[in-house]
């Protein structure tokens, strides 16, 4: 999401399931509606983009909407719907969602979309990285016992990420996939200044 709203994307609506995207897509009635997204790490038939970053090139989405559907993390999005201001946070663009979400207040929940329902450890480092940039704008943030953990092992992890998540399982899968670029391409810190923001059922760039 964030490489789409980088490259230019209009908007992304997020969706459960893979009708409704597809349903969601038709009602859009446009040409230049993408339809994206995965199952277990995998293309969707007849979708226009997987949920690799590297499909969502400036070519391929500037200017157009992306009606998008993924095992974990649309879920995730939705499921945080009653909340007063959602951004997707990632180690890509890092400092720029955690900046976003303090300049709303004191009370920040950061949700992992995790992997099938469970934990992942990418999830908890990534929660890590954004916590420490949240500090560094107002250190007077509270953090409960999980927050400490996780920015314990983002500190722990932080000057070899990927060497950390050698052996995790979510990781292990992809790799089995040829997804290793891809797992390289979202370790990076801060490469991204996009900040996709969820409202009244839409994602948005707030930086565009």
């Amino acid at each position: 999401m964030a490489t789409a709203m980088a490259n230019g994307a209009r908007f992304i609506v997020p969706t459960m399931e893979v009708d409704e995207a597809v349903d969601r897509a038709r009602a859009l009635g446009n040409q230049r509606v993408l339809l994206c997204g995965e199952r277990n790490a995998q293309p969707i038939p007849e979708f226009h983009l997987s949920n690799s970053p590297f499909e969502y090139t400036e070519e391929m989405v500037s200017g157009r909407g992306l009606v998008m559907t993924t095992s974990n993390g649309t879920r995730a999005v939705l499921k945080s719907k009653e909340a007063k201001f959602i951004v997707m946070g990632a180690f890509v663009n890092a400092t720029a969602a955690a900046k976003a979400a303090a300049e709303q207040g004191n009370n920040i929940a950061i949700v992992c979309a995790g992997t099938r329902s469970k934990f992942t450890l990418e999830d908890i480092l990534c929660a890590g990285c954004l916590i420490d940039r949240i500090l560094a704008v107002d250190e007077q943030q509270y953090m409960d016992d999980l927050a400490r953990t996780s920015l314990t092992l983002y500190d722990s992890y932080k000057d070899n990420l990927r060497a950390s998540l050698n052996g995790s399982a979510h990781t292990e899968w992809l790799k089995s996939l040829g997804l290793e670029k891809d797992i390289e391409y979202c370790l990076q810190e801060d490469t991204l200044s996009s900040v996709p923001v969820f409202a009244d059922g839409v994602i948005r760039n707030s930086k565009a």
